[in-house]
């Protein structure tokens, strides 16, 4: 996977993204949006897909740093933090993965450390 490249789509496009990890019925191509991600139950400690049913505005992932460079290679450090994120995603997730991308975010509900909702969430590359 080239990292770089998805590093370059993102800066040019001045997007938000996240490292999707796929639930069993979830299947994705790029160009695809993804469906809002479901709430947590917080009374039985399980996703919402078992209980009530409720969705959240948004789909969650865990957050790719694109705000703060430290070097004027933007692209290899974006790079970098794109892979940081996907190794953390894999090793908490699953590895069934996409990068999903967005201009706007919700901040509203519960949400795993790291973790950002994108709303309208687009997926630009499919991991394998």
């Amino acid at each position: 996977m080239d990292y770089k490249e998805i590093a370059k789509e993102i800066l040019e496009n001045n997007y938000l993204a996240g490292v999707r990890a796929l639930a069993d019925d979830e299947e994705y191509k790029v160009g695809d949006y993804c469906r809002d991600s479901y709430e947590w139950d917080l009374e039985n400690d399980c996703s919402t897909y078992h209980t009530t049913g409720e969705i959240a505005n948004g789909t969650c992932a865990t957050m790719i740093e694109t705000e703060y460079f430290k070097t004027d290679d933007w692209e290899t450090e974006l790079a970098e933090n794109i892979k940081k994120a996907v190794e953390a995603n894999k090793e908490r997730y699953g590895d069934k993965q996409v990068i999903v991308v967005s201009k706007q975010v919700n901040n509203d509900g519960m949400f795993d450390p790291g973790e950002i909702r994108l709303v309208n969430a687009k997926v630009i590359a499919v991991l394998d």
